[in-house]
């Protein structure tokens, strides 16, 4: 009798299932310069939604707003590296809140080469999970971002806009990522080590 699909993540990969396919954008530098030219996209995006949006959520100020994000962004390079970091400290965090929340177990985390990752390397995720652990952090800034903008002091606005785009722009890898797994059949198993992630299906 056939197994029903996997459903629940797994630490031992039931013997029926085997390898499908792997993506490593450490190996393709095709793919990963692909990437980095696609962020454009999300990033001239969001940065117009964040425009549209700001007199919609701060009529009063947009004005005061805009003119201290040209300014500032000008003169202080060192608040917005910094802003940039605490962002991918963010995101990776959601990453591992997520991973947490199916596995009940500690993320690992790491740094390699010019990216951060969270990462569940002992698990096999069912692809849904899995695209939950990946679409949280852009779901998450962004909703949160835009809800934060009308209440807090002025001066912070530019600063939370920054990292709701530069956010989006950043996750463009885990947005590919995401419509991988989406065509993916019912069943599939995740393994995510950070640098890699890999599929495998039963049969």
């Amino acid at each position: 009798m056939k197994q029903s699909p996997q459903i629940q993540p797994v630490k031992t990969l039931p013997p029926d299932y085997h390898l499908h396919g792997t993506l490593d954008l450490s190996k393709n530098k095709a793919a990963l310069i692909g990437l980095n030219i696609a962020a454009l996209i999300p990033l001239v995006l969001f940065g117009w939604l964040a425009l549209r949006l700001l007199p919609l959520l701060r009529p009063a100020d947009a004005s005061q707003v805009l003119r201290f994000g040209v300014v500032g962004m000008l003169q202080l390079l060192a608040i917005l590296l910094g802003l940039y970091v605490l962002m991918i400290i963010l995101h990776e965090a959601i990453h591992g809140l997520f991973f947490w929340i199916f596995t009940r177990e500690r993320p690992r985390y790491g740094f390699k080469g010019w990216y951060a990752y969270a990462a569940a390397p002992d698990w096999y995720l069912p692809h849904r999970q899995h695209m939950v652990v990946g679409l949280a952090p852009l779901v998450l800034i962004t909703l949160v971002g835009f809800a934060l903008v009308p209440v807090v002091p002025l001066p912070l606005v530019p600063m939370l806009l920054y990292i709701v785009v530069m956010n989006a722009a950043g996750a463009v890898g885990d947005m590919a990522m995401v419509a991988w797994l989406a065509v993916q059949p019912r069943g599939t198993l995740v393994q995510d080590t950070g640098d890699a992630i890999a599929l495998f299906r039963s049969g």
